[in-house]
């Protein structure tokens, strides 16, 4: 299978795997710290289940959008995996950064007229 390596390839990005990225935009974290983050900073119910973060985990990992750092890598265990953004996965959050800005701008323009 041949990766995609241009990042508009990666986008849209599902909210949940754009706020998987940005957790990890800072400093690499475990898995538990990843959920909590992201559950942390969208009101309301939680966005994140377990099952659903170590799904999207793996899917970030072969899109090679994320990686194992040196701390995770000699565990089997996800939740004490630590992950971290590649370079390739910043550039991807910040294209879709970037692609919602232009939709907010867009939205505020018209003014939600049609």
């Amino acid at each position: 299978m041949q990766k995609r390596t241009d990042p508009r390839d990666h986008l849209p990005l599902r909210p949940v795997a754009f706020a998987v990225l940005a957790a990890l935009a800072e400093r690499p974290l475990p898995g538990i710290d990843i959920l909590d983050e992201v559950n942390r900073t969208v009101p309301g119910r939680p966005l994140l289940g377990g099952g659903t973060l170590y799904r999207l985990l793996r899917e970030l990992r072969h899109a090679r959008l994320i990686e194992r750092t040196a701390r995770g890598v000699d565990t089997d265990d996800e939740r004490q995996a630590f992950h971290a953004l590649t370079a390739f996965g910043r550039t991807v959050m910040r294209a879709e950064a970037a692609r919602l800005r232009r939709t907010l701008d867009l939205a505020d323009e018209t003014g939600g007229r049609r």
